[in-house]
């Protein structure tokens, strides 16, 4: 029975509904990756270096050996043949890998799973499978969607009700140092655990202009890019195709530890991934090096031309 008057909930805005409407909806990316590896139980799976350990915590969680594989400069797999017996994890790194993705989908099909946690818009590829991230690209507690021939087989252990959200609305409210500690104490919360995303997510996610946002990316990218090609030493194609939505702006400057230079004048641009630095490097340096140089630089629907512009200067100045 639904209860009548009192004081109101959370306002919550209703949109088209739901982006990923032929997916699964499960609480985060690395609760998918545990779905997909329950479901398929490889014997190994190949990994590329150049990824957070949350992609690693599942492969542990369920003792599946693991073996890490070198990237090309151009953030493609520098391997030459696939192992016949092992399943393989391919990142399409800030959505500019979504060609490469379809074309090892359609070669490897159910060997390879795809990793869209910094592709949101994408909606899968055909018999292989993929998943994605809403937290990555929305103010959301929770939220992830996963793709593939046997997602209905799938049963979600319950809801992830407990989701934190009070970073979320402390930075709403402007305090931006709590904002943060909540935020980190939040993300620590993050499980493998196979749920449905919280109410409040699906709600949220229900209410959402998904193609502004998923312009407004695409238009913040190409402002940055315009001013920041020249300096950029990451050899990539940054041209998007028709369903990308970067994730952020790559930028890799000629030396490393810029980020604080950034964070000084409140360009908060995160560490991908800091923990690659404590792994034993044994022909990684290259990933090595990547983690501890590369700026990710926000391209979110909440900036416009002149945010873009504001970060392109400050960039220059401490890059020059």
């Amino acid at each position: 029975m639904t209860a009548v008057g009192g004081f109101f909930e959370l306002e919550a805005s209703t949109g088209a509904g739901a982006w990923h409407r032929e997916a699964l909806a499960l609480t985060s990316g690395r609760a998918c990756l545990r779905a997909i590896l329950e479901s398929a139980r490889p014997d190994r799976m190949l990994v590329p270096f150049y990824v957070c350990d949350a992609a690693l915590e599942p492969l542990r969680m369920l003792g599946i050996p693991y073996d890490f594989y070198r990237l090309t400069p151009s953030l493609d797999p520098d391997v030459s043949a696939w192992p016949g017996d092992a399943a393989i994890l391919f990142v399409n790194y800030f959505d500019l890998k979504g060609r490469h993705a379809s074309r090892i989908a359609g070669i490897l099909a159910d060997r390879v799973v795809i990793d869209d946690t910094q592709a949101f818009f994408r909606r899968g590829y055909g018999r292989c499978r993929s998943f994605n991230s809403a937290r990555k690209f929305f103010g959301v507690p929770d939220g992830a969607y996963l793709y593939g021939p046997d997602v209905t087989g799938i049963r979600p252990r319950g809801s992830n009700d407990r989701a934190p959200a009070e970073h979320l609305t402390t930075r709403k409210h402007g305090n931006q140092e709590l904002a943060y500690q909540q935020y980190v104490a939040a993300e620590a919360q993050v499980s493998c655990d196979v749920l449905s995303p919280s109410p409040l997510s699906l709600d949220l996610l229900s209410g959402i202009d998904y193609e502004g946002a998923r312009a407004a990316r695409r238009r913040n990218f190409a402002r940055l890019h315009d001013g920041l090609s020249g300096r950029n030493s990451l050899s990539i194609d940054f041209t998007l195709d028709a369903e990308a939505a970067p994730f952020c702006y790559p930028f890799l400057p000629s030396r490393p530890s810029l980020h604080r230079s950034l964070w000084e004048q409140e360009i908060f641009v995160p560490r991908l991934w800091p923990e690659i630095a404590s792994r034993p490097a044994n022909g990684f340096e290259w990933e090595r090096d990547l983690a501890a140089r590369l700026l990710p630089l926000p391209v979110d629907h909440r900036y416009g031309d002149d945010d873009m512009d504001r970060v392109a200067r400050a960039v220059l100045q401490v890059a020059a």
